[in-house]
């Protein structure tokens, strides 16, 4: 075999395993993506059926962009740090008797007291948390609530 067919014969296999390399890090990537939307998909089914189980909707649009009887839940967890957001959603009106300021604020504005949630966990409420803001964000792309 000359040494021309040689060369040709080894950049011809170095560039299939790289081929295959590649192939098999896109699968990979693909699988970690696919892992990674279907927790999320989990993730916000889960806030919904809790969402309308616990009856939010009944004050809070779905849409989370409109005012409704309460306020509108949209870009909350980016207006409000978590710890806050579990401490008010588990003891609204405790808050607001302790004096918390945001809470006093809320009422200062003409908002009825929210009712207290003390049995959700802070899991179930991360649930509900993810829920409003992907749905925000649906909204805001114009994709219809489900009713």
């Amino acid at each position: 075999m000359s040494k021309k067919v040689k060369i040709i014969l080894a950049i011809t296999t170095t560039l299939v395993i790289v081929i295959l390399f590649l192939l098999n890090s896109e699968n990979e990537n693909i699988d970690f993506v696919k892992k990674e939307n279907k927790k999320q998909e989990d993730l916000f089914l889960k806030g919904e059926n809790l969402f309308r189980k616990n009856e939010c909707n009944a004050c809070h649009y779905i849409g989370m962009n409109l005012v409704s009887t309460a306020p509108a839940l949209g870009g909350i967890t980016k207006r409000r740090k978590k710890d806050w957001l579990y401490r008010y959603t588990k003891m609204s009106l405790e808050m607001h008797e302790e004096g918390d300021s945001i809470a006093a604020e809320i009422r200062k504005k003409g908002w009825g007291a929210m009712p207290s949630y003390p049995k959700l966990t802070n899991e179930q409420l991360d649930a509900i948390y993810f829920f409003v803001e992907k749905r925000y964000e649906m909204t805001l792309k114009g994709i219809p609530v489900k009713r």
